[in-house]
């Protein structure tokens, strides 16, 4: 069960220029310096007063992520949504039993002490927009 839709991805295509549009714009500023750089790719998490979040994503052109391939083909843009799920394995045995395509994967990155599981639901399933199911359970608590 969705447990709650966290953020929106955003795939930009300089993420300094990005941060300063939206701190310009929406008054938005990386929570807690939260501005990460990792091969291929950097990253900021953007929070609103609602809670919701906005990640800005800035992948390396060149890359064969499904991020960069989404700024070669399609250009800055609505990248997917992250949602929250607290019975991760049922609803991903769910999905596939109904026929969707889910790429499992890790995260290790954001929290290397505490990796994370994520599915990746394809943008030709959903209208355009890559889903994010990300395991709440292992999520560490202050991402809670």
């Amino acid at each position: 069960m969705i447990k709650k839709v966290d953020h929106a991805t955003m795939v930009v295509s300089n993420l300094e220029d990005a941060l300063k549009s939206f701190e310009n714009i929406l008054h938005l500023t990386p929570e807690g310096g939260f501005h990460l750089t990792a091969p291929g790719m950097s990253m900021a998490m953007l929070p609103t007063s609602g809670g919701a979040r906005i990640e800005l994503l800035g992948p390396d052109i060149k890359g064969e992520t499904r991020f960069a391939r989404f700024l070669r083909e399609r250009g800055e843009g609505v990248f997917g949504l992250s949602i929250f799920l607290d019975n991760f394995d049922e609803e991903v045995k769910s999905l596939r039993g109904k026929g969707v395509t889910i790429e499992e994967d890790y995260q290790a990155f954001l929290f290397p002490e505490n990796p994370f599981r994520i599915a990746w639901i394809p943008a030709e399933a959903c209208h355009g927009v890559w889903i994010e199911l990300v395991d709440w359970n292992a999520l560490p608590d202050f991402e809670k």
